[in-house]
């Protein structure tokens, strides 16, 4: 075994740095995590873009729309509808679509205590 010594001065360096890394870990850790994902069913986007839910069928055969087949049900992420009509490839009213996410956290903080 090899014994290293050190200045001390070097070694109260190297605890500073240690410390502020740690501290940096500890910061990362404690940053609350980003609001849980919104998932709508077709009907719930239908209604939300004032379509129908054929043309969101149409719209999903042309992959105009992100979706996702879980246990034949289309989901789709309201962050996924939020870049569509950001990129204009789906028109929305964005108030609607404030009105929504506001309706939707209300109820379900609601529910969740």
């Amino acid at each position: 075994m090899e014994i290293i010594t050190l200045d001390h001065q070097v070694y109260q360096d190297l605890v500073t740095r240690i410390n502020r890394i740690s501290d940096y870990v500890f910061k990362k850790a404690a940053v609350p995590t980003a609001e849980p994902e919104i998932w709508l069913t077709s009907e719930e986007l239908a209604e939300l873009l004032k379509i129908s839910t054929r043309t969101l069928q149409r719209m999903r055969k042309e992959r105009t729309i992100p979706y996702c087949m879980i246990r034949s049900k289309c989901l789709y992420r309201f962050s996924d509808v939020e870049k569509c009509i950001a990129q204009r490839i789906v028109s929305c009213n964005p108030q609607t679509l404030d009105e929504f996410r506001e309706s939707y956290r209300t109820t379900h903080e609601s529910t969740s205590r």
